[in-house]
């Protein structure tokens, strides 16, 4: 495969440098996107945007780390190119939605969606939507929205970006995108290649007399495309087409715990994922109207083998699924004189799923509809003072859904400092797989319900080359009916509610750009303080997990981002921390149960060089500069320091 996608992308680059070179001017331009006005809708509210400048800068890596780096999200990986999930100010991942040009790409059979397997590369626009936020952008959750977009690019003629990288433990990541068009059609089609053996050493504490180890069955394999279409229908309105397509073949390394050799409880995960996007906005001064449609199909297979002597490999699980998700919304908006915005939106969405593990014969068929209505005012009538509200009722399958409503406020105190809060009530459904997995599911879950408020203080303040913005939000939630996955007494695990679980903390956004004559200078910071406790009833007399923070959460984190640019030459350094973590709620606390705190430290250089129609990039990063041993899910170590170089070529 290696040589196949060299081949591609060499042959594509050399015709297509023959074709480009008829136009012969260029301009580069290095941004650096700090803040926007917001649009009324969004009062009230924390939106975090991933700035430009790191999504450009990060384009080689998957969005599990660009957001383990640089955002407030707690995000649970086992490694690069493993199944990695973000969760919001104390919920789970379950509670996470994330969407690609209004396509859901969540699970609908797990409920959550692997952030390992979304290429920054392909993304122009990353939003973070916590809480009531979210309702806005039709999204039933309870923790918050990871909104992806792409967008067109209206410039005419042609441009192309190809990149490879070459990192640590045999690590390959190619990517070329080529951009055709003109000021009523664009296309932008993309291919894209990630391995790795990823075998990187280890010291194994966790079994007796430990010892220096190699990550098994860690390797992986990605590739994939992209092909987006946009037209311009007259002047008011826009047609896009998007179809998302990628392979991926990857171990599922087993728990440094485990002495059966590495023979056994080999684990492979191998699927095909196919996703489309349809929308057609037109928009006049006052009125708009949005029309989406999009699907969704996962092909997915679990392999386990087990070696027995004298018989070879014998296969202990193989586990196949696959899912098919439509969603269709139509929104129509309206604004009077740019004080009063009215927005009614229908939606319905269709899963059809079927889940079977072939070597005991079990597993489910089903399907699921859910749609609804949701209707939003806003309103900024009273100087500095802007407020709205939103209503939603929605079902699934036969049920009707809990009737959902929030309120915005925002006062603007001067042109540089907000005031902003939001209450709002959500709920969140089972998964399929709460509901019907094999063996442990049930079915008489309840829908879990929350109540949520916050608010804070936004500043933000530009002035010659000086740009600020700072975000500061509290927030508190309450949860009934909480789904918990426990042991049971049959060997094992199934879900069920828990009465009530309580969050609350506080998160910090900084964002500062400086430029000294031909010095430009960022600054990226995030820090989450994070309570999420179980206040359930105890169900036994030996249960003592009331008030135990719910597993995974850290009550810190916090990460920094800093770069210095310096006529073509620039230098970033990364800095991520977690505090302790529980794996369990368990009255007993001790070193099988806790995950420590951890400091993580990487560091990156490159250069820019120009030639005609040509900018060339290289770089090299340091990840793990001070070599920490450390985990970030229990007894899946995770890489010392490491490296990697990069190479991009752009052409216009």
């Amino acid at each position: 495969m290696n040589k196949k996608f060299f081949f591609i992308f060499t042959f594509s680059i050399c015709c297509l440098i023959s074709y480009c070179q008829q136009d012969t001017s260029v301009i580069f331009l290095n941004g650096v996107e700090i803040y926007e006005t917001k649009d009324l809708h969004n009062i009230g509210v924390k939106i975090t945007k991933i700035d430009s400048l790191l999504i450009t800068q990060k384009s080689s890596v998957t969005l599990s780390e660009l957001l383990l780096e640089n955002s407030q999200l707690f995000v649970k990986s086992t490694g690069k190119g493993s199944f990695s999930t973000a969760s919001f100010r104390g919920t789970t991942a379950s509670h996470t939605k994330v969407s690609w040009n209004n396509v859901e790409l969540n699970s609908p059979i797990l409920g959550s969606a692997d952030l390992s397997l979304i290429p920054i590369s392909l993304l122009d626009k990353i939003e973070i939507i916590p809480g009531a936020g979210a309702l806005t952008e039709n999204t039933q959750t309870l923790g918050g929205l990871i909104k992806l977009n792409s967008l067109a690019d209206w410039r005419e003629g042609c441009r192309f970006v190809f990149s490879s990288s070459v990192g640590s433990f045999y690590s390959f990541d190619d990517f070329f995108n080529l951009k055709l068009g003109n000021s009523k059609f664009q296309s932008s089609t993309s291919l894209f290649y990630d391995y790795s053996k990823n075998n990187f050493p280890f010291f194994n504490s966790t079994i007796i007399n430990g010892s220096k180890e190699y990550r098994q069955n860690a390797d992986y394999q990605k590739y994939g495309f992209n092909q987006e279409f946009y037209f311009r229908i007259k002047a008011l309105g826009l047609l896009s087409v998007k179809f998302w397509f990628q392979n991926l073949d990857r171990g599922i390394p087993g728990l440094t715990t485990n002495e059966s050799g590495p023979n056994n409880n080999i684990n492979r995960d191998n699927s095909n994922n196919a996703i489309y996007s349809a929308e057609y906005v037109y928009a006049s001064e006052n009125y708009s109207f949005r029309l989406n449609n999009g699907g969704n199909f996962l092909d997915s297979r679990y392999l386990s083998d087990n070696f027995i002597n004298g018989k070879g490999y014998y296969k202990t699980i193989d586990s196949k699924g696959t899912s098919f998700s439509l969603f269709n919304s139509a929104l129509i908006n309206y604004k009077l004189k740019n004080y009063v915005e009215l927005t009614t939106t229908l939606f319905y969405d269709f899963f059809k799923i079927n889940s079977m593990e072939n070597v005991k014969n079990q597993g489910y068929d089903t399907i699921r509809n859910e749609g609804g209505i949701t209707f939003s005012a806003f309103s900024s009538f009273i100087r500095n003072f802007k407020f709205g509200f939103l209503l939603k009722q929605s079902f699934y399958d036969k049920n009707t859904a809990p009737f959902v409503s929030s309120a915005f406020l925002e006062y603007q105190f001067n042109k540089f400092l907000f005031a902003k809060s939001s209450i709002s009530k959500n709920y969140h459904i089972p998964s399929i797989n709460d509901l019907y997995y094999k063996p442990g599911g049930n079915i008489n879950l309840l829908p879990e319900k929350g109540f949520s408020v916050d608010g804070g203080l936004e500043s933000k303040f530009s002035k010659n080359q000086f740009k600020f913005f700072s975000d500061l939000n509290i927030n508190y939630g309450k949860i009934n009916d909480w789904i918990m996955w426990k042991p049971t007494a049959m060997g094992f695990w199934s879900p069920i509610n828990i009465e009530k679980v309580v969050t609350y903390g506080l998160d910090y956004n900084l964002k500062l750009n400086m430029i000294f004559s031909k010095v430009n200078f960022s600054i990226f910071s995030n820090y989450a303080f994070t309570i999420s406790e179980n206040r359930a009833t105890p169900l036994t007399a030996n249960d003592n997990s009331f008030g135990k923070q719910i597993p995974y959460i850290p009550k810190h984190s916090a990460n920094l981002f800093c770069k210095i640019t310096f006529y073509d030459f620039w230098f970033s350094y990364q800095w991520i921390f977690y505090s302790k973590r529980l794996t369990t709620i368990a009255s007993d606390m001790d070193y099988l149960t806790i995950i420590n705190s951890y400091f993580m430290n990487n560091l990156s250089v490159g250069k820019s060089f120009y030639t005609h129609n040509f900018q060339f990039v290289i770089s090299l990063d340091i990840n793990n500069l001070f070599n920490e041993n450390y985990y970030s899910v229990i007894w899946q170590p995770m890489p010392g320091i490491n490296f990697s170089f990069h190479l991009t070529i752009k052409y216009k």
